[in-house]
């Protein structure tokens, strides 16, 4: 009885051990599925952290098999997806990297931890711009990886992540070829102003020595002060003394003209403004400017027009004629001043025309245009008439160039070598200003040189032909801007002058220097230091209101901008203001005097009324031709008026029918 009971006991007491299992079993596998859940939802949530993060995972096995790879990693790499072979990933680094890949990959497998920079052979490209510059180039990464190690030490495995440095990387080597560059173009102007300065220096010094010489002359003769009598030796060293006087200055203008043009280019602020012109006209006033220093060097110019202008029957047509003798005029000053030492001394110009570009002529190597220099002369101001390429070529007989020396030709304060600055002289910007120029007129530029026989310089512009001739070209021929034949011998130039001249100018010099080479013209001048006092002069002249019988005469006025009391602008402003008020009758031409050259200035003094600019400085032979038109077009205006005035009087006076 006693021995049931305690098999019934102990059958009961296994029956709850055998629940209680039950429960902790049921407990645990929950307690497992839960913990099986959350380690899905963490290893998911890592990948997705992973997949989102902003830079490349991976894992790869000890022998190179790519295991597991984020969308950033391949995005970044370019590596395929679906490949997995052993070092795979290889292919994906720039060749140029793989020492250095080989050496990290070494230290890895030693279980070491690394990080180093790859460039890629996937390349990258931004879509912005930087400093007018495509960002683009090799993809660089920056790879940090470590190795996973069982406990005995063996690699089981490699973690690591990329992070793309392109742009830094681009924008290193960008700040680095801007300071470059900041570092060169500094060293170029400090030697361009030492060359200017010199080359400012060296013809002020002639300058100032021949007018200190013809003074000390002149103080040697005495006797009655009225009749001296100069012995001609004398008259010609005063001549030739005013001759280099003349030649300095214009030497001096050149630099000055070259540096403006350099700063306008530099801006993206130069011009071209197209006007119907003859080509040859043009070539042949810019020959006729070196008559003087022609005869001083004792150099033969010659020019010649192939027969190619003629058979394409080419007259007038639309270019800039100032950029194209701002080229011209460089290459024949080159040209002399590279002849004048020679033995032999010719100069040839050189012209042709043809329909299209002709850049196998003569041998000649030209320079293939700049990618970042805009072609102007496809604008509308161009006209719709058929192109035509002229071709211009200056050949020489100095020293020539060998190889060394035509490899530094165009480029911006450089000259063939330092030897040239100090024998021939110059800024080192003529050339490439003169590139700059013939491109944005649709051209190109280049040279045939051989040291010890010569060279050729030659260029062409692209211009259309014009089969109208303009009105402003028109006055141009009726001002005897037509086509004219070179001569051995200098001609008196003969303009007929305005007679009576207001003067407004504040510099004593410049009024003394301008009166008398008026007066020498047959002038009657007066003159004022101020737009204030301009303005008090005209209330005496006949132009005033009441005083068109008695006041005093005038033609034409040249007033300066820059003045105290008044300045140019307000006075021709205050004029032009009077003349629509009627105190001022009829209009009066005023021709602005300057030195402020630049294109927008000149635009804003026609604005303010001006009627002509002349820029100083000028040679009275220039400047009395552009009175004379003035007052011409000013009288033209004038009987214009009157004719009208006379038709409505009449008609006015006929019955009506």
């Amino acid at each position: 009885m006693a021995s049931a009971v305690l098999f019934e006991e102990e059958i009961r007491r296994g029956r709850l051990v055998a629940e209680q299992a039950a429960q902790d079993r049921n407990i645990l596998s929950n307690k497992l599925a839960v913990q099986t859940h959350e380690a899905l939802e963490t290893e998911t949530r890592f990948r997705q952290m992973a997949d989102l993060a902003p830079v490349g995972m991976f894992h790869i096995d000890p022998t190179g098999v790519l295991v597991y790879a984020n969308n950033d990693y391949y995005t970044m790499t370019g590596h395929p997806r679906d490949v997995a072979y052993p070092m795979s990933w290889y292919n994906v680094i720039a060749e140029i990297d793989h020492p250095v890949m080989d050496k990290e990959w070494a230290k890895l497998l030693n279980g070491k931890p690394v990080s180093f920079e790859l460039r890629l052979t996937q390349q990258f490209v931004a879509e912005e711009l930087v400093g007018g510059e495509k960002v683009e180039g090799f993809t660089w990464i920056i790879a940090a990886a470590y190795p996973e190690q069982a406990e005995d030490g063996t690699v089981t495995g490699i973690l690591g992540c990329l992070t793309d440095i392109s742009r830094q990387k681009w924008m290193e080597g960008f700040q680095t070829r801007r300071m470059l560059e900041a570092i060169e173009l500094k060293c170029q102007q400090e030697n361009f102003i030492d060359m200017t300065s010199h080359e400012m220096r060296n013809p002020l010094s002639a300058i100032v020595q021949c007018a200190d010489w013809i003074v000390t002359s002149l103080l040697e003769f005495e006797g009655d002060p009225k009749n001296v009598t100069i012995p001609r030796e004398v008259v010609d060293g005063y001549a030739d003394a005013a001759q280099t006087v003349v030649l300095c200055a214009q030497h001096q203008k050149r630099i000055i003209d070259d540096i403006l043009t350099l700063s306008k280019l530099d801006s993206d602020l130069l011009l071209i403004t197209p006007i119907e012109v003859q080509p040859i006209t043009v070539v042949q006033s810019a020959l006729r400017m070196f008559d003087s220093q022609l005869q001083k060097s004792d150099v033969e110019l010659r020019f010649r027009v192939d027969r190619s202008y003629q058979k394409l029957a080419v007259d007038w047509v639309k270019l800039d004629p100032s950029r194209l003798l701002q080229v011209l005029i460089n290459l024949i000053t080159n040209a002399i001043k590279f002849t004048q030492t020679e033995p032999q001394r010719k100069v040839t110009v050189h012209m042709a025309a043809s329909t299209e570009p002709p850049v196998d002529k003569h041998g000649i190597e030209y320079l293939p245009r700049g990618s970042n220099r805009k072609d102007l002369s496809l604008g509308s101001a161009w006209g719709t008439g058929e192109m035509v390429y002229f071709y211009i070529e200056v050949q020489d007989t100095g020293r020539g160039l060998d190889d060394r020396e035509r490899a530094l030709l165009f480029k911006r304060f450089s000259q063939t070598s330092p030897r040239t600055h100090v024998q021939y002289g110059g800024s080192g910007l003529g050339l490439f200003i003169s590139r700059e120029l013939t491109e944005l007129q649709g051209g190109q530029i280049g040279v045939s040189s051989q040291a010890g026989v010569g060279s050729t310089f030659a260029f062409f512009v692209r211009a259309p032909q014009s089969k109208i001739i303009s009105p402003i070209a028109l006055a141009r021929i009726q001002s005897g801007g037509g086509p004219t034949t070179l001569s051995g011998k200098k001609k008196a130039v003969v303009s007929p002058a305005p007679k009576h001249v207001l003067i407004v100018e504040d510099n004593i010099v410049n009024q003394k220097v301008l009166s008398k080479q008026l007066h020498s013209a047959g002038c009657i001048v007066h003159v004022t230091n101020h737009g204030h006092e301009a303005l008090s002069f005209f209330s005496t002249t006949r132009y005033w209101s009441g005083l068109q019988d008695t006041g005093i005469e005038l033609s034409v006025v040249l007033m300066d901008l820059e003045m105290p009391v008044m300045d140019g602008l307000t006075c021709v402003c205050e004029i032009r203001k009077l003349q629509k008020e009627g105190m001022i009758k009829g209009h009066v031409p005023v021709i602005a005097v300057t030195a402020n050259a630049r294109s927008e200035q000149i635009a804003m003094a026609k604005e303010a009324g001006m009627d002509s600019v002349v820029t100083k400085p000028f040679r009275i032979p220039e400047l009395l031709p552009e009175m004379e038109r003035q007052v011409r077009k000013c009288r033209e205006m004038e009987s214009g008026r009157l004719a009208d005035a006379v038709d409505l009087e009449r008609s006015a006076s006929v019955p009506p029918c």
